[in-house]
């Protein structure tokens, strides 16, 4: 009897691995949600329906993209955070991933514990445009502008804690500069505050203000990432022209809950790269000042930190708040 149960169990070990490894391969067998924390249109919205279409294609089955706006990110960002961590429910998220924890003292969600990064999809850099009224001529002299008259500079932004109202604040702080900061509800009145010389200064995303670039309605003095923007070849990056120790790129990536199986992470970061490093995708980026990122879910993990942290020195330092 115990030969014979013994032999039962070394022909059914097989058939049990074979089993459990098609249940593993099922994924997915159902719909899968994107969820963008933002209303549609916008960089984050158009990235997650990119990367939809193509899933879509790829995996078999429908991935449909749900906006969720409301509470910088926060009420879109804490539905996938407490969503099973199966691969069903994923999130197109943002900078505010990084922000949000120093900006707020409670959020309903730990991002570090409760997400888990899947893959980095493009980084975004600002550049730092001024109108030619104002009488500098490159970054430099904007320092020193500043620095004669301090809190006579005044900067746009599309509001409190947003990307363009922290990049300016860190290179201000990292220039020892005071300028006073005039936020803005989004990016029309405040890219229009620059132009009618309300404001001297915006980190604007490179797409938003090439328009004016190219007319002579705005000069950039510098970009705020680690390399030159293609579409600017001419603009230096701060790291060139001294700021060494600062970067201010925004970011957007795909994440999924605690707890989703390591093969559907594998899975997901081999298909979103896939996407990304299509050249029809890389060209598109190129053109809107955007650089295409490709790597695995530690690459992504790595930048989260280091871009947790710088953004966290940031505001601390500026005593930054939206409780």
């Amino acid at each position: 009897m115990k030969t014979l149960r013994k032999a039962l169990l070394i022909v059914a070990a097989p058939l049990f691995v074979l089993n459990t490894a098609s249940a593993q391969g099922a994924y997915p067998d159902r719909p899968i949600k994107i969820v963008v924390p933002f209303a549609p249109g916008g960089i984050a919205d158009s990235t997650a329906r990119l990367i939809a279409s193509e899933l879509s294609n790829n995996l078999g089955q429908p991935v449909i993209v749900e906006n969720r706006p409301g509470g910088a990110a926060i009420i879109g960002t804490q539905l996938v955070a407490k969503a099973p961590g199966d691969g069903y429910t994923l999130l197109m998220a943002t900078t505010n991933v990084s922000t949000n924890p120093a900006l707020y003292k409670k959020l309903p969600y730990d991002a570090d514990k409760d997400l888990i990064p899947v893959a980095l999809a493009v980084t975004i850099p600002g550049a730092i445009v001024v109108p030619p009224s104002l009488p500098v001529k490159n970054f430099n002299e904007l320092v020193s502008y500043a620095k004669q008259n301090p809190e006579k500079i005044s900067y746009a932004s599309v509001g409190l804690g947003s990307f363009s109202h922290l990049a300016v604040e860190g290179m201000a702080q990292r220039t020892s500069t005071k300028m006073v900061h005039i936020p803005y509800k989004g990016y029309a009145p405040a890219i229009t505050s620059v132009l009618s010389d309300e404001t001297h200064l915006l980190a604007s995303d490179v797409q938003g203000a090439l328009p004016y670039l190219r007319t002579g309605r705005l000069k950039a003095l510098a970009v705020t990432g680690v390399k030159r923007v293609a579409v600017l070849p001419e603009v230096p990056t701060l790291h060139e022209l001294g700021i060494k120790d600062y970067q201010a790129v925004g970011w957007l990536g795909l994440m999924a809950p605690a707890g989703t199986p390591a093969q559907i992470i594998s899975l997901l970061n081999s298909e979103v790269n896939k996407v990304m490093r299509k050249p029809a995708a890389v060209q598109r980026y190129t053109e809107q000042g955007v650089d295409v990122f490709s790597g695995d879910p530690s690459a992504f993990r790595k930048f989260l930190d280091e871009n947790r942290v710088g953004w966290e020195k940031v505001i601390k330092t500026a005593n930054i708040s939206l409780d």
